[in-house]
């Protein structure tokens, strides 16, 4: 079995088959660890099969630089989908390539050596992934980012919470913590109904946002017009994301 950086990511040999595994950033804008097969063809190295292990639409190709079938996984019941991915191969590749359109290919493929492999496969797809960004943050299907924000009036930092909207990423609410008018946006980039912070009152903008956040997140995506977002959100995991969320916070001003 050889393993090598070949082109990009990492190249995994088996059984006259070449598994590439990179991370991926389609132009949809979805992302994450994609497993390329590949296999010789009339002395030709043929992308025989794709397994993209998307954020919001992982799917897979059957001959992808050729006819192209394409199959999206059932997110309602894949939750991992590098795992259903190597379920999927597991005895199976013979029968996958020959369906890919290369049956003399599949002929010569050792199911046995393949799957001995795929553990080495599996890691090299869950390493594939970067490393958490710096103010970015998920939970329960929702996204946080953080970021400092410089407008013309005022400043401070801002906390955006994004979640998938039929198949698109939607900013649902933003915190803007603002120094002289701190505020808040439900639908920022649709109704966009912006509430301001009463200063007389509210002297931590930071820490009012999360103690407004906490426990009621799928309150709060439901009045930004987002219900069916709402119902799937669970609170506890939500909740568990604050100190992580609090300290993104706080760590985005710039230092004297």
């Amino acid at each position: 079995m050889a393993m090598a950086e070949q082109q990009q990511g990492l190249t995994i040999g088996v059984s006259g088959l070449h598994f590439n595994v990179r991370y991926a950033n389609a132009s949809t804008g979805d992302r994450g660890p994609s497993l390329r097969i590949f296999g010789d063809v009339d002395g030709k190295l043929v992308q025989l099969l794709r397994f993209d292990c998307f954020e919001h639409e992982p799917h897979f190709h059957y001959d992808p630089d050729g006819k192209n079938t394409l199959l999206r996984m059932d997110k309602a019941n894949v939750s991992d989908p590098i795992a259903w991915s190597m379920d999927y191969l597991r005895g199976n590749v013979a029968s996958l390539v020959r369906i890919a359109g290369y049956g003399t290919l599949a002929e010569q493929v050792d199911e046995a050596m393949i799957t001995a492999a795929l553990p080495m496969v599996d890691k090299a797809l869950r390493d594939s992934v970067p490393a958490a960004t710096p103010g970015r943050l998920e939970a329960s299907g929702l996204c946080f980012e953080v970021e400092y924000r410089n407008t013309r009036t005022d400043r401070g930092p801002s906390l955006q919470v994004l979640g998938e909207v039929d198949g698109q990423r939607v900013q649902l609410l933003r915190f803007d913590c603002f120094e002289h008018e701190p505020h808040f946006h439900y639908d920022p980039d649709g109704t966009n109904n912006r509430i301001f912070l009463n200063t007389t009152r509210v002297s931590d903008p930071i820490a009012w946002t999360i103690d407004y956040l906490r426990g009621n997140f799928t309150s709060l995506v439901r009045i930004a017009g987002y219900d069916k977002l709402a119902d799937q959100l669970d609170e506890a995991a939500l909740t568990a994301t604050l100190p992580g969320i609090e300290k993104a916070l706080r760590d985005s001003a710039p230092r004297a």
